[in-house]
């Protein structure tokens, strides 16, 4: 329906659309119909961009940290910057967990050497630090995603001079699939590329 304000038509009427730009009136037919075909390609995108969508959700705790700088950079905010380096990361089966990225950048990375969860449910992760060096000031973030229950949880930060890091497991997702994703931020807020690993 359209509106009328200062003279000028604003809205829909009838097969017309009425807008103003500039303070000057503009009239546009609407189209008689719109290309739609549902292609199987084209659903395959849509289905792809809904999943990543969803994840993006749920990953948000850790890309709201981890993609930052780079959600500044292009003038986004981190959701839109998640699904657009994520968007190939579906396919017929499923999401490639391994491939996502919840992080991006140019600060030095960390090497995993070891990632164990005890009988208790607490998750030791340990990574390479660089002791005295200007990267041991570095944080070390840890984010823990299960996919069957569609939950995930930041750990607490540390230094990257510590060089380990540990996180309690919510005991309701010890029996199934885990996928872990670290990534280094320094004091300017850049970070690392994404440091994926499961433990063992």
């Amino acid at each position: 329906m359209a509106t009328k304000k200062n003279g000028n038509l604003s809205g829909k009427l009838g097969n017309e659309i009425h807008s103003s730009w500039n303070g000057r009136p503009y009239t546009r037919r609407r189209p008689e119909s719109v290309a739609n075909p549902r292609t199987e390609a084209q659903q395959g995108h849509r289905n792809a961009f809904a999943e990543i969508s969803r994840l993006s959700s749920k990953m948000k705790a850790a890309h709201l940290i981890g993609l930052h700088w780079k959600a500044m950079r292009e003038k986004l905010n981190t959701h839109c910057v998640f699904k657009k380096i994520n968007k190939d990361r579906y396919n017929e089966n499923g999401i490639d967990y391994p491939g996502i990225a919840v992080s991006y950048g140019s600060v030095p990375s960390a090497e995993i050497t070891s990632a164990q969860m005890d009988g208790n449910g607490v998750l030791k992760v340990t990574f390479d630090s660089y002791g005295t060096s200007k990267d041991a000031a570095d944080t070390f973030h840890l984010f823990i995603y299960c996919p069957e229950l569609q939950e995930g949880g930041l750990a607490l930060y540390v230094r990257r001079s510590d060089g380990v890091i540990t996180a309690v497991i919510p005991e309701t997702w010890r029996a199934n699939t885990l996928h872990c994703y670290a990534f280094l931020r320094n004091k300017k807020g850049q970070t690392s590329d994404t440091i994926y690993f499961q433990p063992r």
